[in-house]
């Protein structure tokens, strides 16, 4: 998709239903297609975007996977593993940004972005924000990310989690909403020089106040 918007927390209108020619038209404008054949324009990229987000859950091979979900405008590091049915935000795949030797099991959403409809817009805010995934995290099966969202280096999201706020580097976490359950930094040490390991406790401390 058309990297139309600053990849930082966006304020976005509820979501009105309308027969397809007129949405078409409005999402069109929305997602920053402008000029002759707009309309054209973006129904094929976001189809386009659509039918490799598809192909690439179903693919038994990650490199292929991977090379997909880039594809598709995914900010994507080395090393990283995608496991079969994972759903990246289908409409703005490109405020998303996975770290080298992030493991997503299979199973997983990662959402950037949340439009409800004009009905609820006093309760519930539509927006669009990135998520980030740092160095060497891992993400069990079938965790949702929601938006705005930053998993922290080598943190581990248990089973069946809902991270609906960011996570600390180097800790265990589990739940809906997911909470920190354990600290992982002393067996995670091994893995770091001391500078970098005390760089990380030290935005740790600075960020999460632990």
């Amino acid at each position: 998709m058309k990297a139309y918007l600053k990849v930082e927390k966006q304020p976005m209108p509820n979501h009105v239903e309308r027969p397809f020619l007129i949405q078409l038209g409005y999402t069109a404008r929305e997602h920053g297609f402008t000029g002759m054949f707009a309309k054209t324009r973006f129904l094929w990229i976001r189809t386009k975007d659509h039918w490799l987000q598809v192909i690439s859950r179903i693919m038994p091979l990650n490199g292929i996977r991977v090379k997909l979900q880039r594809m598709r405008g995914v900010q994507i590091a080395e090393q990283v593993h995608i496991g079969p049915m994972v759903t990246i935000d289908d409409v703005y795949p490109y405020f998303v940004k996975i770290g080298k030797g992030v493991a997503i099991s299979g199973n997983n959403f990662i959402l950037t972005h949340t439009k409800p409809m004009v009905y609820h817009s006093e309760v519930s805010e539509a927006y669009v924000a990135p998520v980030i995934i740092e160095d060497n995290a891992w993400l069990a099966i079938s965790v949702d990310v929601l938006p705005g969202v930053t998993i922290g280096e080598g943190s581990i999201i248990a089973a069946g989690s809902v991270v609906t706020e960011s996570i600390p580097p180097l800790v265990f976490a589990a739940g809906a909403p997911a909470k920190v359950k354990q600290d992982l930094a002393p067996k995670l040490k091994k893995n770091y020089s001391e500078a970098e390991f005390q760089r990380i406790l030290e935005k740790r401390k600075a960020e999460f106040g632990f």
